[in-house]
C-alpha cells in the first residue's frame, strides 16, 4: 500500500526534481536555487492552469444560434489522411473538438452551412475534407458542407472565407476556447463579425472544486505552450494594426 501511495506521487518530473534539489544542497551550488525556483514555476500545474483558465473563460458555450448569421465556420488545427483508419482517427484532439462542436451546432439548425477550413500538403487531401468525411459519418447533409481549402493559419482562413463569400459579414466560428480571442481579432481585421463558439476547453471545472497539485508535473509544460503561442500571436495581429 506505501509503495503504491509513492509511485502515485513520485512521476520522472518529480524524480528529477527532487534529485535537482539533493544536487544542490550537497554541493553547496545554492545560486542555482534561482534556477530551481524557475523551473519549479515553469512546471507548476496550478499557475499555468489557472492562467489558461483566464483565457479559455472569456468566451461561453454556444447554445442558441444567431438567426442573421448562415454560415459554421470550423478551423483547422492538424490531420493526417492515413489510410486503413476511421475517419476520427485520422484527426488531432484539437480539431476532433472543434468538428464535434461544429456537428452539434448544425444539428441545432440544419439550414446553415457547416464550413470547414484548411488545407493539406500538396497532392494530399486537404485537411478540410477530412473534417468533411468526419462530419458527413456523422450524419450532416453533404449539400450543407462547403470546404475552404487555401487557408494554412487563422489569418489566411479568414481571407479564404471573405474570398470565397464576400458578401457575407458575419459567421459562427468554432476554434478552441484558448484560440478564440486572437481568432475573433484577426477576423474582425477583415471585416467579419465573429458570434464564438468556443470548443476544446483544456481546464474544466469540478463541480466539487478545481484540485490543484503544487508538484512539478510536465503537463504544465502543455499549458504554458498553449499561453505563449496565444500571447505571442495576440502581440503579433496588435502590433499588424499599427
Amino acid at each position: 500500500m506505501l509503495c503504491f501511495a509513492i509511485s502515485s506521487i513520485i512521476s520522472i518530473e518529480n524524480f528529477l526534481f527532487l534529485v535537482f534539489i539533493i544536487f544542490i544542497f550537497k554541493t553547496g551550488y545554492y545560486k542555482l536555487l534561482w534556477l530551481l525556483i524557475f523551473i519549479y514555476m515553469l512546471f507548476l500545474s496550478p499557475l499555468a492552469a489557472i492562467l489558461l483558465k483566464v483565457q479559455e473563460r472569456r468566451y461561453h458555450v454556444l447554445n442558441e444560434l444567431p438567426q442573421d448569421v448562415s454560415s459554421i465556420m470550423v478551423l483547422g488545427a492538424g490531420g493526417i489522411p492515413e489510410v486503413g483508419f476511421p475517419v476520427y482517427q485520422r484527426l488531432g484532439s484539437s480539431v476532433l473538438q472543434r468538428c464535434l462542436e461544429g456537428i452539434r451546432l448544425w444539428k441545432l439548425d440544419k439550414t446553415k452551412l457547416l464550413l470547414f477550413s484548411s488545407q493539406g500538403r500538396e497532392g494530399y487531401p486537404s485537411q478540410a475534407s477530412l473534417y468533411a468525411d468526419f462530419a458527413m459519418d456523422q450524419g450532416v447533409d453533404p449539400a450543407r458542407i462547403f470546404l475552404l481549402e487555401n487557408g494554412y493559419n487563422t489569418e489566411s482562413e479568414a481571407i479564404d472565407f471573405k474570398k470565397s463569400f464576400p458578401q457575407e459579414e458575419s459567421l459562427i466560428l468554432v476554434t478552441s476556447a484558448s484560440h478564440m480571442r486572437r481568432a475573433s481579432k484577426i477576423f474582425s481585421k477583415y471585416g467579419i463579425e465573429v458570434t464564438p463558439a468556443p470548443t476544446d476547453f483544456k481546464i474544466l471545472i469540478h463541480p466539487g472544486g478545481y484540485r490543484y497539485s503544487f508538484l512539478p508535473s510536465s503537463g504544465a509544460l502543455i499549458y504554458w505552450n498553449i499561453l505563449i503561442h496565444e500571447w505571442l500571436g495576440l502581440f503579433w495581429v496588435e502590433l499588424g494594426k499599427r
